[in-house]
Formats: structure tokens, sequence, C-alpha cells
């Protein structure tokens, strides 16, 4: 965990009163970078359409490109053939083969895949009849983990390859046996995975509910992986829902259960972020300004139900006539792609219902402000301005832009040009405040030397 000096400048930010009607306020200090951007919000799980077994064309790539995705994830779900439970390789083979089309997909564009296992298995909700296990019988896992290793192999998929042993297992619809049987399996799984792919990540564990150190099933998780030597070369976990906090919450829970039983630091993938209604501009950028102050990688959920859930890029884009068009949170991805440079260290508002996110490039930064599901006004207090090249009290050029949203199937164009004001500042600080027009709306500032 990072440890972040408060500058005179910041703690003066943080003490100030609240302009009249702000609920609260989220700080951007430039004077202290938190590395380069890696946009490490761009990724999703499914969201492609299957094509075989070749990579899918369909949806035009600067659609992709623009918004830099890095991820995907996914492993057949959702498909008539019910996978490995359900009846073998017959039903395994079309499930591995969508994965392997996704596979394709996610490397044409430079990503990392991450393979679902439970999906090719069979457990993607509903009476899947049987798990790993029963009875104390591995025999069936043991041959369905090297049918999938075989496949991996034989179709050239280790490069950028991740497994994910298991999705959401502390949920009955995704795991119906005891905490005991997943543990059991969870190690086993590993070392046989490890055995066959030995450099390939595995991550885990993938639950539902994020990181809590006074979780049951998160302290038997993390003292079962420490005592079989079992720990994952990723830590996953899923945040979707304020009742599931955030990270600012749940990374430090984490710290504390690797204290306790004795885990070490990991990389971490958040790979499944944000409930549908939680999918929009403003609420993306809550997750986003989340996501990139732990360093987190971070995978949008997708909400789509059968064919749908194999396309549309998580619903970042819909089909109009035949042709994939952009919506309005599409239009915040693009942008967050640009936001090319340094990251700069921000805070949140207290209350966890506003984040920011903001770069550094040269004597330019960009922020981008959202609040999590309410509409209020907050403040961006921003410190550090001569590190722009500007004097400490003076007037800074901002330049104001809004994210509209009409829904997963409107198009939105561009985001709005509000206009540019010369801000008069003081202290190396200033204070922008933000009035959301909805619970959807998002904004970006661009702040620079005035021209």
């Amino acid at each position: 965990m990072k440890t972040i000096t408060l500058t005179p400048f910041l703690i003066s930010l943080l003490t100030s009163p609240l302009s009249t009607n702000a609920a609260g306020f989220a700080t951007v200090d430039l004077s202290k970078s938190t590395g380069a951007a890696q946009f490490k919000a761009s990724g999703f799980i499914y969201g492609w359409p299957d094509n075989g077994t070749n990579a899918a064309t369909g949806i035009a790539g600067n659609l992709v490109r623009d918004i830099k995705f890095n991820a995907n994830r996914a492993g057949g779900a959702q498909i008539s053939a019910g996978g490995w439970a359900r009846g073998g390789l017959a039903q395994y083979t079309p499930r591995f083969n969508s994965a392997l089309s996704n596979y394709k997909t996610t490397r044409m564009y430079g990503g990392d895949f991450i393979l679902l296992v439970h999906d090719m298995w069979g457990a993607d909700g509903g009476n899947v009849g049987k798990f790993p296990g029963d009875n104390d019988n591995w025999t069936e896992m043991e041959n369905f983990i090297k049918q999938v290793c075989k496949d991996l192999r034989a179709n050239n998929m280790l490069e950028g390859l991740v497994i994910d042993l298991w999705n959401e297992p502390d949920l009955t619809m995704f795991w119906a046996k005891s905490w005991e049987q997943f543990l059991s399996y969870s190690a086993r799984a590993y070392k046989l995975f490890k055995q066959e792919l030995p450099t390939t990540n595995i991550s885990g564990p993938s639950m539902a509910h994020s990181a809590g150190k006074n979780d049951k099933n998160w302290q038997a998780w993390a003292r079962s992986m420490a005592g079989n030597k079992t720990i994952p070369d990723i830590y996953s976990w899923h945040q979707i829902g304020d009742w599931e906090r955030e990270p600012d919450s749940t990374i430090p829970d984490l710290k504390s259960l690797q204290k306790t039983y004795g885990l070490p630091d990991r990389p971490i993938d958040i790979n499944e972020y944000a409930s549908k209604g939680e999918q929009n501009p403003a609420n993306s950028v809550f997750y986003i300004g989340q996501l990139e102050r732990w360093n987190l990688r971070g995978l949008r959920s997708n909400w789509g139900g059968g064919s749908a859930l194999h396309d549309f890029m998580a619903n970042l884009v819909f089909k109009k006539s035949g042709t994939y068009q952009p919506n309005g949170e599409w239009q915040l991805y693009k942008y967050y792609a640009g936001m090319t440079g340094e990251k700069v260290a921000t805070t949140a508002a207290t209350d966890r219902k506003f984040d920011v996110f903001a770069t550094k490039s040269g004597n330019v930064a960009k922020i981008i402000a959202g609040t999590r599901t309410v509409k209020a006004q907050y403040e961006v207090r921003v410190s550090g301005l001569s590190s722009l090249g500007l004097e400490k009290s003076g007037k800074v050029s901002v330049k104001t832009y809004r994210f509209d949203w009409s829904g997963d199937s409107t198009q939105v164009g561009a985001p709005v040009d509000i206009g540019t004001k010369d801000m008069t500042y003081s202290n190396d600080a200033l204070t922008i405040l933000m009035d959301p027009a909805t619970i959807s709306t998002a904004y970006a500032y661009e702040l620079s030397a005035r021209k």
C-alpha cells in the first residue's frame, strides 16, 4: 500500500470549508505522480460475438482500439451446449470453441484473456447437477482439467492467458456445494493447472463478495491457500454495487487478511465491476477513480443474457441498422483512453459517493469526475498547479466537457464542450464546483496555462 505525504497545500484543501451546497469534495494533487497511465479499467467480461473458432471482426476496430481495450474474460457461457458436467466432451467442445474465438479476438487487440473454467464445466447458473469433488471423487475434475489444458496447448492459447479457477463460488447458483469442497477443489485445481501449464497465471478466488477481513469465506480461503501453498498469481474478486463497498475499503481489508495469514502481495483483478444500474458515465468515473488509485485491473460486468452476453462489448456499443454504434458510456471510456502521461494522486469524497481520476502530461492536466448514483454538488480541489508551469497564484485556463447518457442503445456523440474559463486560484490550489445535470452525467476538466 502506498503512503501519501500531505503537503501544506493539500492539508489546506482537506480542511477548507465546503461551498454552500456541496455534499463533499475529492482531491487532486498534480505535484505527486503515481505512475504512468495504463488505462487499467478498460476491460470487460464476454462482449465479443462468437465466430466459430476464429476472431470476430464485426465490431469496427476503432470502437475497440479507441478505448484502449486490454482484457477480456469468457468461457462459453449461455450457449446451447451445456458444458462438461452436462454431457462430457460433446457438450464441452462448443463452449471451448466459443472461448477460443473470444481469445483470438482479444489477442487481435493485444489484450489478456481470462478463461472462465466454471463456464466450460457448465456451472453458469441453474442446476448443473454435479460439481468437482462430489462424494470426494476428483477423477471427473482431473479429466476435465487435463482436457482443457490439452486444448489450450493445441490451439496456441497460452500467450496472454490467465486461468480463473471458478467464478463467484460464494453464490449457490455457481457453487451449490460446501465451502470446504470448494477450497479442496481450488487447491487441487491450482496444482493440476500448474503441473500442466507451469508458466500460466492463475487467478482467484473471484468471489462475488469483495474482500472483507471479517468475512468467514475470505478467512477460510486465505488460511487454506496459505496452508496448501496454492496462492494464486493474481488475487481477484468482484466490486458490484455500493453494498460491496469500494476498493478504498476493500483493499485495506485484503491487506489485513494478507498480514493475518501470511499471504504475499500479488497483482489484483477486479474481474467484474459495476452493477447494471451503475453502467453510465458518472458511475464509470467513480469506478475508474477507485481502480486507478489502487492500480487494479478492472473488467466491466456484462448484464446481457444469451446471445446478448456474447456481443456489444459489455454494453458499450449497440447495433443500429446492422452497424455497431457507440453509446454515451463508450464516449467516456474513449476520453479516459486519451488521458495519457502520468497519473497523479487523488482522494475520493469521504461519503464514497464522488470520485475523480487525473493525469498530467507536460503542462496540461486532465481530470474526470463523477458521482455514484447521486445527483449532488461536489467540489474538485486541485493542488500543485505550479507543476504545470504556473505561478503559485493567478489564473488558470479550465476547459470543461460534459458526458451525457441516454441508455445502452442510444447513440451519443463526443462529449459536450461547455467552454473554457479562466479561473482565479491562490496558494497553488483551485476549487472546481461540479453540479451534475443527472445522476448519470460525468465531467472532464482540462487545466493549462492561459492562452
